[in-house]
């Protein structure tokens, strides 16, 4: 595994269910928001690139092991990392921790 990214997220009401436990498919967002702006560290803004070439970041699989559930104004690092890359693909890991410096 190469380099990995790391984005700090806050856990808001908005992603919690009434227990104020983060929803789990919210965990995709978190994983998305720091793709995004490991693509843009990279010089990679995703809405130019398709503006001038036509080309898209696209998820076609994803699996996600919960270990630990997150819970509201926790502070996660979400990662993100190229595990594979090939000619038209690559491979991602994303991953969330509890920011135990805080």
């Amino acid at each position: 595994m190469g380099v990995i990214f790391q984005w700090p997220v806050r856990v808001y009401w908005e992603d919690t269910d009434a227990g104020g436990i983060v929803f789990y498919a919210n965990y995709l967002k978190f994983f998305e928001r720091s793709r995004t702006e490991w693509l843009r560290s990279l010089g990679i803004e995703q809405q130019r690139l398709k503006d001038s070439t036509g080309g898209m970041f696209v998820v076609t699989e994803t699996s996600i092991r919960y270990h630990r559930s997150a819970r509201l104004d926790d502070e996660l690092i979400v990662t993100a990392s190229i595990i594979e890359t090939g000619r038209v693909h690559d491979n991602q890991a994303a991953g969330a921790i509890k920011n135990r410096a805080k």
